[in-house]
């Protein structure tokens, strides 16, 4: 008797068993459906499902990071808090409570800047496209403006200075940056705004307002971060040494220039008159460099200013070097001459119109690591 009440309690339990095995089975081939097609209506019904399966919290995490990803973030909160409440899982369960913790900061207890948050996103990815971001960064600007207890407005007030300094804007840069420091509610984020603060001054060639700057973060920032700045800094002072080297190197070869070009024509009038006839040289490099300067005002401002520049330079050097050598007998020497200055020139004005652009640094990047990929 006794084995026979034994035996069919362990037929009732293996039945069980196998209904419970099915259940689960078809419980996990939902979770995946669900997953694999982002379903967040099917991931929340089987969330909801009675009797509780192994896949009922895993399917309101799921649920809630699709939600999360499409800025619905009231219905993210609502999915976080049932994975806390019903989870079995106590690594799933605390990433919930941080998830939840992370939005509730972000989106506001009761999800007040979700339509914030999702302009802001959908704005962002203007700002490193192909096209011109200024649009995009006149509403992301509004957007600051209008929301002033955003709790993202730090991070939104730096992306807009970082964007406005990719269009050369230094001052409209620095004015943002400025303002996010200000705004900063917590101290590394206040390092942070005041670090990018020194790093514009530098780029910008603004040495002693960088210094300023960096003189004020040192009690706040690691000495790692002021050591860096530091470094930049006086790299920067260097490149402001050199930069007043090549604009003497151009004050003289003007001087020489104009000298030369008055001595070899007799009279100021004369010498007038050669420069009012373009050689071939320069009507040889006009429609060139017109060319280069169209194709470049289509692309980053600060290479457009740095090529239009050099073109410019590269045209007067010519147009000046033929003036001088219009109608004069020219011999190798003075044509070696002639040419080892002109590059001097040209090479000069290449420094200062990269410099003023702070292209520097770019152009070192770009030569190390190559081409960024499109």
């Amino acid at each position: 008797m006794t084995r026979a009440a034994l035996a069919a309690l362990l037929l009732v339990a293996g039945i069980a068993h196998a209904d419970g095995s099915a259940d689960a089975d078809r419980a996990g081939a939902a979770f995946r459906d669900g997953v694999t097609r982002a379903d967040i209506d099917a991931l929340e019904r089987l969330g909801s499902a009675r009797p509780l399966t192994l896949w009922s919290d895993d399917a309101w995490a799921e649920a809630a990071k699709l939600a999360e990803r499409g800025n619905d973030f009231a219905r993210a909160r609502r999915d976080l808090e049932q994975v806390i409440a019903i989870g079995t899982d106590p690594l799933l369960v605390r990433r919930a409570e941080n998830d939840l913790a992370r939005i509730t900061a972000a989106a506001g207890p009761s999800g007040e800047w979700s339509s914030v948050i999702a302009e802001t996103e959908r704005l962002l990815p203007a700002l490193r496209g192909d096209t011109d971001p200024r649009a995009a960064l006149a509403r992301l600007e509004a957007i600051a403006r209008d929301n002033p207890g955003y709790p993202g407005a730090t991070a939104l007030m730096m992306s807009i200075g970082a964007g406005w300094e990719r269009e050369g804007e230094t001052d409209r840069a620095l004015g943002w940056l400025r303002e996010a420091q200000r705004n900063a509610r917590t101290s590394p984020d206040r390092v942070h705004a005041s670090a990018e603060i020194v790093r514009l001054l530098t780029a910008a060639s603004r040495v002693s307002a960088a210094e300023a700057e960096l003189q004020a973060l040192t009690p706040y920032a690691t000495p790692e971060l002021v050591a860096s700045l530091r470094a930049k800094l006086e790299r920067a002072e260097l490149r402001r040494d050199i930069r007043w080297v090549m604009w003497g190197l151009l004050a003289i070869i003007a001087v020489l220039a104009v000298v030369t070009l008055r001595r070899v024509s007799g009279s100021w009038r004369a010498a007038g008159r050669r420069l009012v006839r373009p050689p071939a040289e320069a009507l040889f490099l006009v429609p060139i460099a017109i060319v280069l300067i169209l194709v470049a005002s289509t692309g980053n401002p600060l290479v457009a200013a740095a090529v239009r520049a050099i073109a410019i330079a590269g045209i007067a050097a010519s147009w000046m070097s033929g003036a001088i050598l219009s109608g004069a007998r020219v011999t190798l020497r003075r044509a070696i001459v002639h040419a080892v200055i002109a590059l001097v020139a040209v090479g000069a004005a290449t420094y200062v119109a990269v410099d003023r652009g702070h292209l520097v640094d770019l152009l070192i990047e770009t030569w190390r690591l190559g081409p960024s990929p499109r």
